[in-house]
């Protein structure tokens, strides 16, 4: 279920309705059935995945506990791991890597080593609820967390409605014992979560969405257009996938905040950084931190020298690339970011370079992480066209016409898209100070949920009317 749909909004209402006027021993009951039939809307043989998951996890798990050898341990240990990255790899790989064979030994349909693709549809949320599984199953085994109580304990963990789709990923020391309380309504929760929730339904609908319609024609004819066109298509690309992955979390973490549930933050106003490591640890923050503890650290981190520490952060820089798709585009662009993270590490290692860094001006500084940033969109964004059959090849033209000049048509914007990103790093800048400047709405409940019901009935009419593009990240 997309939650920029009028499906959603009529759904997430009658959800909490229900939840906190059914007897507290039944709430979790409710959310579980919920869970399965929020996913079951996609396609219901998605469904059967899911539940693999975490039935294959949780037995694997219990018998990891239920041992005293350390060898059979480790064997379930890896049961519960490689079953759900099997599961990744088959429904998301598969058909890259019989690409990469083919490509790789140049065969042709008329070859007998040529491997015709599986044609698999990507599950939705795969990327997300496969590696929460996997963290969960590591913690047991590391003992940072108590395994769940009862298989429907788990389940409901994994399958939780408001983040199942496109994150946040969560961690079960985090949340796995949210999901054994009874929850009371309050209007604390209520006012956090509805201001969080329409800040993402904000940010989704009237940023994201119109952004699409600037660059998608820019992206996908890119010879008829100049170089200044294709900085602008890169630039908006980074605003539009900020407010389209950070809206969806917002939406997940007001939506169950609401409920009752603390889920962590997953965006922290990731433009304002300094430096690009520094970017990469205010976005996407649930996966940043899986990749810094389950592969850096896995890998040996920088306990094993210089020259290793860096490796290790290569590899999971680039381990972040692949994660998002599979693809070449993808390939390059963790790439990109993999090399720029071993060489800033390199730099700052010197403390003339950093304290030289320090000096310029925090307003300043931003530019050069945002620039690495923009820079990567032109291979991330990138799609194959009729004309154009890879995503590299659309890459190669934006990239050759944005840094030679090119002349061609300036895209079209309406004043207001301009004024309401300008509006969205307003609001970042001034959070990133620490103040709010809509307090006055947002702390108070006789002001925030006009407000809020102000944008439910707009988000409302315009879902019936057209179709909200899906949000980016349910496509990897």
């Amino acid at each position: 279920m997309l939650f920029n749909s009028v499906h959603y909004l009529i759904f997430a209402p009658f959800v909490i309705l229900i939840y906190f006027l059914i007897p507290k021993s039944f709430q979790g009951l409710w959310l579980f059935i919920v869970s399965l039939y929020f996913y079951a809307i996609f396609r219901i043989p998605f469904l059967i995945l899911l539940v693999f998951s975490f039935v294959i996890t949780k037995l694997a798990v219990d018998y990891m506990e239920e041992t005293n050898s350390k060898s059979k341990k480790i064997f379930w240990l890896n049961v519960a791991v490689w079953s759900n990255l099997s599961l990744l790899f088959v429904f998301k790989y598969l058909d890259f890597s019989i690409t990469v064979w083919n490509q790789t030994f140049s065969l042709t349909a008329c070859d007998p080593e040529f491997v015709q693709k599986s044609g698999i549809l990507l599950p939705m949320g795969i990327s997300f609820f496969t590696l929460q599984a996997v963290s969960y199953a590591v913690d047991v085994y590391k003992g940072v967390v108590e395994r769940a109580k009862s298989i429907f304990h788990f389940g409901l963990f994994l399958s939780f409605f408001p983040q199942l789709v496109a994150g946040p990923i969560l961690r079960a020391s985090d949340v796995l014992h949210q999901f054994l309380d009874s929850k009371d309504f309050t209007k604390e929760n209520l006012k956090h979560g509805l201001k969080q929730l329409f800040w993402g339904i904000f940010k989704k609908t009237f940023i994201a969405d119109p952004v699409s319609y600037v660059i998608d024609p820019i992206y996908a004819s890119p010879t008829e257009y100049n170089w200044i066109a294709m900085w602008i298509a890169a630039f908006l690309f980074a605003v539009q996938i900020y407010c389209d992955f950070s809206g969806y979390s917002d939406i997940a973490i007001g939506t169950a905040r609401i409920l009752g549930f603390h889920i962590p933050k997953n965006f922290d106003r990731p433009f304002l950084s300094g430096t690009l490591s520094e970017l990469w640890r205010r976005w996407h923050i649930s996966f940043s931190s899986w990749l810094r503890d389950y592969v850096y650290i896995t890998l040996g981190g920088n306990r094993r020298g210089e020259i290793l520490a860096y490796v290790n952060l290569f590899i999971t820089t680039f381990v972040s690339g692949i994660w998002h798709g599979a693809d070449w585009t993808f390939v390059f662009w963790g790439t990109l970011h993999s090399t720029m993270m071993v060489v800033e590490k390199f730099v700052f290692k010197f403390e003339t370079m950093r304290n030289a860094w320090n000096k310029v001006p925090r307003s300043i500084q931003p530019i050069y992480p945002v620039g690495i940033f923009v820079l990567s969109c032109f291979f991330f964004r990138a799609k194959a066209t009729p004309e154009v059959p890879t995503g590299m090849g659309i890459t190669n033209i934006m990239l050759e016409r944005a840094f030679t000049g090119a002349t061609g048509i300036f895209p079209q914007m309406s004043v207001s898209l301009v004024a309401l990103v300008g509006f969205l790093f307003f609001v970042d800048i001034m959070q990133d100070k620490k103040e709010d400047c809509f307090a006055f709405i947002t702390d108070n409940l006789y002001f925030l949920i006009p407000t809020c019901f102000l944008l439910y009935v707009t988000s409302f009419i315009i879902y019936s009317v057209t179709v909200s593009s899906p949000f980016l990240y349910f496509q990897f």
